[in-house]
């Protein structure tokens, strides 16, 4: 077992009392609607992906934390309810999932904002900027292009191996999805996922977008790296941009990482203004040896 008060980092003070969160403790935390997650939710989530979450008992404060897109070598802090000690906390958080075998501990700063010294002490470096994009009344016209898109349906498991295939060469390895994700993701309400097929059949490239009530979002967009340069993906933007006109949304977001050049000039270039109200920060606590903090998101997404 591992002694979450000794292998905090040495500039975090020891925290007495700390220990792993588990379902039977849930109650005691008197979740109510300040809470990101409820009750039930927070237990079902402890029982998938045990071992990781810590807490307080004579503070209540806790971190409850769940794998990242499906893939449970990386955790992700769910929900940091501390005003006195969450820096221990976190520190906790990551000894456990060390312990645990994972590879990475992720905060994704959506809900709130601390300052990057706040993670630094606890031993979490900055390791991506969101920046995010809107375009305003979408139209319907597709680019010209040898693209032919056909969808992929909850349940298609040649088409999410395609899907897999593509996204692991498309996509660094922090933002790539699962099987697991990807069978979820086709699930939700409201998403529409897409295979681009050449003339040969062969499958090499994919879009992912979620229409709502008059507003729509580009998920995910993936041209295989070695056709990069032909026009393929400005021509699945277009698909994807006219697919969410024609289910009526009259404003279209999306997300990119700021090192992403080429992805923000393939946005530009069609229209896409930014929109940086949405912006956001990961902060991650690196757990093995062989990932660094500096390859975890390189590379063209």
């Amino acid at each position: 077992m591992v002694s979450v008060e000794a292998a905090v980092p040495g500039n975090v003070p020891a925290v007495g009392g700390m220990r792993e969160l588990t379902p039977a403790d849930v109650d005691a935390l008197g979740l109510g609607w300040r809470n990101r997650c409820g009750a039930e939710d927070a237990r079902a989530l402890l029982a998938s992906y045990p071992g990781r979450s810590t807490w307080l008992p004579d503070d209540r404060e806790f971190v409850l934390v769940g794998p990242w897109r499906h893939r449970p070598e990386i955790a992700v802090v769910h929900e940091l309810s501390a005003v006195r000690h969450g820096e221990a906390l976190l520190a906790g958080v990551a000894e456990r999932c060390r312990a645990a075998g994972d590879a990475l501990v992720l905060v994704i700063e959506l809900d709130e904002t601390r300052r990057p010294s706040f993670y630094a002490r606890a031993g979490f470096d900055p390791i991506e900027e969101v920046i995010t994009y809107e375009l305003e009344r979408p139209g319907t016209a597709q680019v010209p292009g040898p693209l032919r898109f056909a969808p992929v349906e909850p349940g298609d498991a040649a088409g999410v191996a395609e899907l897999v295939r593509l996204d692991r060469a498309a996509f660094p390895w922090l933002w790539r999805n699962s099987e697991d994700e990807f069978a979820a993701y086709l699930r939700t309400p409201g998403v529409e996922v897409y295979l681009g097929r050449l003339d040969d059949d062969s499958r090499v490239a994919y879009v992912g977008v979620t229409s709502y009530n008059g507003w729509g979002h580009l998920d995910r967009i993936a041209v295989d790296p070695r056709l990069q340069g032909q026009g393929l993906g400005r021509q699945a933007l277009a698909f994807a941009t006219a697919t969410l006109a024609r289910r009526r949304a009259r404003r279209i977001g999306l997300s990119t990482q700021r090192e992403n050049v080429r992805s923000q000039r393939l946005y530009e270039g069609f229209g896409f203004r930014r929109s940086r109200l949405n912006d956001y920060r990961l902060y991650g606590a690196v757990l093995r040896d062989s990932v660094s903090v500096g390859a975890l998101a390189s590379g063209d997404g």
